[in-house]
């Protein structure tokens, strides 16, 4: 029994083996080049997922490359924009393999793909010292030109690569991180402050202007509303003027008695408030005023005189 425990054991390391030896495997997110005597050609590459051929190394040789999105990131460098100031910069490319067999062909190992894109970012990277320093660093967004130098960079770099044959395509390439230096720092904060007091004073200006406005709209208004109320004035005053010589017409006809109208109503307001008068005997003669009839003569006025020669 010990011994068919042992024979069955050696049988199964035996097994691993073989199949270590004869079969890989090849995931879902890999693509595998398989050699002959180191060579390879279109049949070498194989992308479906799954176990594996092969013949014993050093007939078969099998390399295994990732099918999913790599990431480099390369060293932090201080660059010049082109108005002079200083810049710490860190960028980033993605790539993948898009051809296994000329990667293979090429560069063979990622390590080595890594290096060959670090030096082509590099020099890629001299676009950030075309822009000026408010393309890169701005509180309005609309002034910023990352996305631009972004897609530039891809584009040129994409290029660069098509025409190596590594069988590699760069997917993107981006600013990671923008630091500033001490010195530059202190410039941005007081080009900041001297903007800042610039929106300032345009608001300030803005305001006046539009106070001033305000101010002469409403004398306009004042003065249309005051010539309106001038003119409607006259109106009224030539209206009552010409009311009023109508009743002085009416006056001119009988002026005793629109004197006496004028007394009754002079009264009539002087006695309106419960006021009492005291009189002496002698001014009671005012009272003739309302005693006499139409026409008649008031008291105390003279006589005309008689005619010459009577």
């Amino acid at each position: 029994m010990k011994n068919s425990f042992i024979v069955l054991a050696g049988l199964v390391i035996v097994g691993v083996l073989l199949s270590n030896m004869f079969l890989y495997q090849v995931r879902y997110d890999q693509v595998a080049v398989r050699t002959t005597f180191d060579k390879a050609d279109e049949s070498s590459i194989q992308d479906a997922p799954g176990l594996k051929w092969r013949w014993p190394w050093p007939v078969n040789k099998v390399t295994l490359y990732p099918r999913r999105l790599q990431l480099l990131e390369d060293k932090i460098e201080e660059l010049q924009t082109a108005d002079g100031k200083s810049v710490i910069v860190r960028t980033y490319l993605t790539w993948r393999i898009v051809d296994p067999l000329k990667f293979y062909v090429t560069l063979k190992d990622p390590s080595e793909a890594g290096r060959q894109l670090s030096s082509r970012l590099r020099e890629v990277r001299g676009l950030i010292s075309t822009r000026r320093f408010d393309e890169l660093v701005n509180v309005d967004r609309s002034k910023l030109k990352l996305a631009e130098i972004e897609t530039e960079a891809t584009r040129m770099l994409d290029a660069a690569l098509e025409q190596s044959g590594y069988g590699i395509q760069v997917e993107s390439v981006g600013i990671h991180k923008i630091i500033l230096p001490e010195s530059t720092t202190e410039k941005v904060f007081e080009t900041m402050i001297a903007s800042r007091e610039r929106l300032a004073e345009n608001a300030l200006q803005e305001g006046q202007a539009q106070a001033s406005a305000i101010k002469s709209e409403a004398a306009s208004a004042r003065d249309r509303i005051l010539a309106f109320a001038e003119r409607r004035a006259q109106a009224i005053k030539a209206q009552g003027d010409r009311e009023a010589s109508v009743q002085y017409q009416s006056f001119a006809k009988n002026e005793d008695f629109a004197i006496f109208l004028r007394k009754v109503d002079a009264l009539k307001k002087m006695l309106d408030h419960n006021t009492t008068f005291v009189l002496s005997a002698d001014s009671l003669g005012i009272l003739d005023w309302f005693n006499k009839a139409p026409g008649q003569q008031s008291p105390g006025q003279a006589r005309p005189a008689p005619a010459p020669g009577r």
